[in-house]
């Protein structure tokens, strides 16, 4: 019986391993919209093995051997949304490793501002101490402070919205799979219990079909012996 797993599933199953090989082993110089490309992929293939998974299950429904059927169906599913998981951590950690290098280059320049700025005049040997302190405008170092933390919080922002979709995928991927496993038990029995009713009635009619037979025999024999001289 053909199933799409079956069909599509080992040549998927390499592509993905590549895919993965690849992205492992250039995570550490992967870049913002890499990372972020990355993740949206392993999604996408997550959902889309996810359909694969229930057109196989409605295939195996009409198959002679349904439970193998289903577990070999399964087993593809399961092989092939790990690697899609793999491709989703190895993305959420590229990821977090930008977040924390664009926090430690915020504190750098913080630290280097403070190194750099000038020592301040003592009051008592300034002539201009007791004079009011006057608002100063903006240095362009404190623009330079702002500026890297509004990026760090949108950094983290992303970084949570990531996170969050990552967790509702992983939740919808549970309830479906939740789902078909309820799904499967009242289909096999289904099945199990038609499967039953037509081997009674083939059973049935094979002895029904035997008892004419013998009936058969019996009147031409009793025909045979009342005819005798």
């Amino acid at each position: 019986m053909w199933s799409p797993f079956r069909a599509v599933g080992g040549l998927a199953a390499a592509a993905l391993t590549v895919a993965a090989s690849a992205w492992a082993q250039d995570s550490a110089q992967a870049s913002r919209g890499e990372a972020a490309a990355a993740l949206a992929q392993a999604r996408s293939d997550a959902e889309r093995i996810e359909r694969r998974y229930e057109e196989a299950r409605r295939e195996c429904a009409a198959s002679l051997l349904v439970n193998p059927c289903l577990e070999r169906a399964r087993r593809s599913r399961d092989d092939q949304l790990r690697e899609a998981r793999e491709r989703e951590v190895a993305a959420r950690e590229v990821l977090r490793r930008l977040d924390a290098e664009e926090r430690a280059r915020a504190r750098e320049a913080r630290a280097a501002e403070k190194a750099s700025a000038p020592p301040r005049a003592s009051k008592a040997a300034s002539p201009e101490a007791a004079k009011p302190p006057q608002p100063r405008a903006p240095r362009p170092a404190q623009a330079q402070q702002d500026a890297a933390r509004q990026a760090e919080g949108r950094a983290e922002a992303e970084r949570r919205r990531a996170e969050a979709a990552a967790r509702a995928a992983e939740q919808q991927r549970r309830a479906a799979e939740r789902a078909a496993k309820a799904a499967e038990v009242p289909q096999a029995v289904e099945e199990y219990e038609r499967r039953q009713r037509e081997a009674q009635q083939r059973a049935d009619e094979k002895t029904r079909a035997a008892e004419e037979n013998r009936q058969r025999r019996e009147r031409r024999a009793q025909e045979r012996a009342s005819g005798a001289p």
